[in-house]
């Protein structure tokens, strides 16, 4: 058991240097029950990378095509080093809010994968008066 503690001392000590908190903020973030909950997952969590993979693209100014892949930590944050070197802003916010689904559903240990887990991007497309579109 002292090893489990060890190692969950060193996960809060992790957040604390990252989160740049002094003592007294990361006893207030520890007393928190979810902060507690996802950091005993954050070790399961640690080089886990989630996909968005491009299945539809037309018209993308970007030139987003099928098969591009945008990375991104378990942890939260984009791998843009291993994705395409130009991202459309446009898209980003799908994948943000699926990313808040899919770490949710992660903390609660259900399959990562949300029932509905495609997003486009903001574009409406030549039809409707934009330019394109990506799914």
């Amino acid at each position: 058991m002292a090893g489990h503690n060890e190692n969950t001392n060193s996960i809060w000590k992790l957040m604390q240097q990252r989160l740049g908190y002094s003592d007294a903020e990361l006893e207030k973030f520890k007393s928190n029950p979810r902060n507690q909950k996802i950091m005993a997952l954050a070790k399961g969590l640690l080089g886990k990378t989630i996909i968005f993979e491009v299945v539809e693209s037309h018209g993308c100014n970007i030139e987003h095509k099928v098969g591009d892949q945008f990375l991104f930590a378990a942890e939260g944050y984009m791998l843009a080093h291993k994705g395409p070197k130009k991202v459309c802003p446009y898209i980003m916010p799908a994948m943000a809010r699926m990313m808040w689904v899919i770490q949710e559903r992660i903390y609660e240990g259900l399959d990562p994968r949300p029932y509905f887990y495609r997003g486009h991007c903001e574009d409406v497309g030549l039809d409707c008066g934009g330019w394109g579109r990506v799914v």
